[in-house]
Parts: structure tokens; sequence; C-alpha cells
């Protein structure tokens, strides 16, 4: 504990002295303030004041050191500032804004945006001025874009490598990107100073800050002829986009469908890359490519290789479309055809044999594979509706597996040389050797098989 240390002090608001709790009168110096525990007090209350407390005493137990008439007026702003709230929120006046805001925003005539429904009436005379006043002060923005091109052309390499390191901070941390509005404008206002605040010599060397140039000046002419050239750039790109429009608006059908796909499947292989890799080392790789592809050696070696990478780009890119248009015709083949089957049933007779001659609760002599659906004879089956025979005639399958329609599975099989298979009283447990009892196996039936072919739309 030490005694306090007071020291004449002005205070710039209403204070209080924390012994007697009385206001200190006065423009300046209006009482003292201990520069140790920040105890204030009148002069004449200095000696009431005990031992000074320590500072950390004082930040560990701030909200004790607050005088109660501190408190008092703290309290009362507060009061103050919420009574101010409440009045604005219950007033009649707050309310009937409300009221009017709900009315007018269910007003369909009232326009939705008041910029586009106020824009001036073309004017040949403001046409004029205004291209005038815009060609006289759009010269940053080509500067700006020119600085970025030499920039990134490595044109001054320590000023390209700064920016590189810049990037690739902001990239590892993204929360830096909050600080750069406020970088630039730190940046536009030293700049201005030293503009404003140049030295004697070069005084007559001064310019505005944000030039409008006069149109005999150079700089006048210089816009114009950035003007220009953007415009024929931009026009020479509405161009490239409007003679490859015929890849998206579905002329044909069979191009369009095949980009659709392919930008389906590159929006998966990028969802995947986007779950697997950050996005911040994606645009980080990005960027720094960028920078590396401009370097002079980069740019040389890649004029001396595009003819040769354009060939092989190109040779790949035929391959794999040949590939896919191979794979898309074989899809539609498959879609387009198919391939019917008919099965023939026969059963064993003593004396007879085996043949076409069934109980009659059984199945039917032709049927599909299950026995379920009754067809007649093939010669008297014809194709499905919409559908054409490709075949003249049905053909025996002597080669298996048979298909099971139903559930769309291949039945691996044993046949004879006639295509039939053998099997039991109930049509089930195929004979699978041929050393098995032939008495055992009273029924028999092989497939028959013809394409046929969807009908073209003009037919």
């Amino acid at each position: 504990m030490s005694p306090h240390s007071f020291e004449v002090t002005t205070f710039s608001k209403p204070t209080y002295c924390d012994a007697c709790h009385g206001l200190l009168w006065g423009l300046v110096k209006q009482g003292s303030c201990c520069i140790d525990c920040g105890i204030i007090s009148h002069k004449q209350c200095q000696n009431k004041f005990s031992t000074c407390e320590q500072p950390q005493q004082l930040n560990a137990n701030k909200e004790t050191l607050d005088s109660p008439a501190t408190k008092s007026l703290r309290s009362l702003q507060e009061r103050d500032s919420l009574s101010k709230l409440k009045n604005i929120a219950g007033s009649e006046e707050f309310q009937n804004i409300l009221v009017s805001a709900a009315i007018n925003a269910s007003d369909s005539t009232q326009p939705t945006n008041e910029y586009l429904a106020n824009l001036p009436p073309l004017n040949p005379q403001n046409t004029a001025k205004n291209f005038s006043r815009f060609v006289s002060r759009c010269g940053p923005m080509f500067t700006f874009r020119d600085n970025v091109l030499l920039l990134l052309s490595w044109d001054k390499p320590t000023d390209t490598l700064a920016a590189l390191f810049i990037y690739c901070l902001l990239c590892l941390y993204p929360k830096l990107l909050l600080l750069l509005p406020h970088l630039l404008f730190i940046n536009i206002l030293i700049t201005g100073y030293n503009k404003r605040y140049q030295p004697p010599e070069q005084a007559t060397q001064r310019h505005a800050f944000f030039p409008a140039f006069d149109e005999s000046s150079p700089e006048y002419l210089r816009n114009m002829q950035n003007l220009q050239n953007m415009m024929g750039e931009m026009s020479d790109l509405y161009d490239l986009v409007a003679s490859n429009a015929h890849h998206v608006d579905w002329s044909s059908e069979g191009k369009t469908m095949r980009l659709f796909q392919a930008t389906l499947i590159s929006l998966l292989v990028l969802l995947f890359i986007l779950w697997v890799i950050p996005l911040n080392i994606l645009i980080l790789i990005a960027g720094v490519s960028i920078f590396l592809l401009n370097t002079r050696f980069t740019k040389y070696v890649l004029k001396e290789l595009m003819p040769q990478l354009i060939h092989v780009g190109q040779s790949q890119l035929e391959g794999v479309l040949q590939w896919y248009l191979q794979l898309e015709k074989k899809l539609n083949d498959q879609t387009n055809i198919q391939e019917l089957s008919l099965y023939e049933n026969q059963r064993w007779w003593s004396g007879s044999g085996y043949v076409p001659h069934m109980f009659p609760d059984e199945r039917g002599l032709w049927t599909n594979f299950s026995g379920t659906v009754e067809y007649g004879p093939k010669e008297e089956f014809s194709a499905p509706k919409g559908y054409h025979w490709v075949e003249d005639n049905w053909r025996l399958d002597e080669m298996g597996p048979w298909v099971d329609e139903k559930l769309d599975l291949e039945v691996i099989v044993t046949l004879d040389n006639g295509g039939w298979v053998y099997t039991d009283n109930s049509w089930e447990n195929p004979q699978v050797d041929r050393n098995t009892q032939p008495e055992y196996y009273v029924t028999r039936r092989r497939r028959w098989v013809r394409q046929c072919e969807r009908n073209s739309k003009k037919e």
C-alpha cells in the first residue's frame, strides 16, 4: 500500500468526486486524479482517502472502482437511450410508417426498382455530353487494367513477387480479405497526401487526384483509343459466343445432349475435387499457375510447343469422342433393338416320346420363360406395337444362356444338340449331367429368338 499521487486534471465531461460524490465544477482543472488508481476528488477531499490500491487490483476490480455517482450517471444515460428507442417504437408516427409501408408493398402499380423506372429518356445532346464526360474520366479504369496485365507479365519482377506473396497469403488466410477495403482506402489517402504535399521543386507537376482531361489533351485521345479497342474486343467476344450458340440452343439435339452430359460429368468430378481439396488451395494453385504461365520463359516454351500440344490435344479429344460415339451407338442399338424369346414346350408320353401335348392344367405349347404367359405358334407371333422384325425367321438358341424376362437375369442351362433343356414333371430341376436317368426328365423345352427394331418417327 502507498499514498495517492494526485495530479490536477481537466475533465471534458461532467465528473463527480469519489469522496463526497459532488460535482467537480469549472471548465478547466476542476479537480485531481490519482495517477496510480484513478481516484477522482476535490482538492479539499484528498485527505479523506486511505492508501492507494495497486493498479492490477484496479484492473481486476474495475467495476468496484466506479463511484456511485459515475454508476448513477451511466445508468441514467442507458435509461435515456432505451426510453428514446421505446418512444420511437411506440409513437403514432412510427406505426403510420409501418402501415404505409405495408400498403405500398402490396401495391402492384408501384415500380419494383426506382432506378430502372426513372432512367432518363434517349437524348442526342445528353448522349454526346455524357460520352465526352466518360472519355475524359475513364482513364483510371484502363490504368488499372494495364497495371494488372503488367503485374502478371513480370514487367517489374519485384512487384510481381510481392503480389504473388500477398496472393498466397490471402489464399492461406482468407479472413485477411476483410482488410483489403481498409488497406485500399489507406493507400488512396497516402497517395492523395503525397500528391498534395509535394516538394517545392515539383509543385508545378501537381495533378488532381481524380483528373478530368480536356478534349485536346493527349490523355483524352488515349482514353478514346482505349474505348475504341475495348468496344472492338467486346464485339469480337460477342460474335464468338454467338457463332458457337448452336452448341447450346438444341438446334442439334445430339451435340447439345452430349455437351449436357459432359457438363454433368464434369460437375460431379468438380464436386468430388471440392470435397477432397479445400477451395482456398484450389484457388491458390490456379492463381500461382497464372503467374507462372505469364513468365517470359513459359510463354516462349508454350509458343514453340503450342502446335504440338494442340495436335496431341485434338488427337486425344477425337479419341475420347469416337469412344463416346461408339458407346452411345451401342446403347441406342440396345434401346431400339430388342430380342424376343419364345419357348417351345413338350412332354414325354409312353409310346410316343416327347410330343407337343400337355396336361390340361399346365403350360401351353408356346410360352414365356416361366410358362405363365401362353402364345400361339411362332409363325403367328407378330412384332410388338411400334416395332418391326429385323430377321426374317425365328432362330433356335443352341448356345444359351437363357434370359428370365421377369427378373431380367441370365440362366445357365445345359442344351442338347437340338437346343432342348430337360426338366422333371413340374418343369423344374433342369438336367445338368447327361448321364442322369432319362426317365426322370419327362418334360423339355427350347428357346427361339428373333430381333425386332423400333419404328422410326417417319414410319
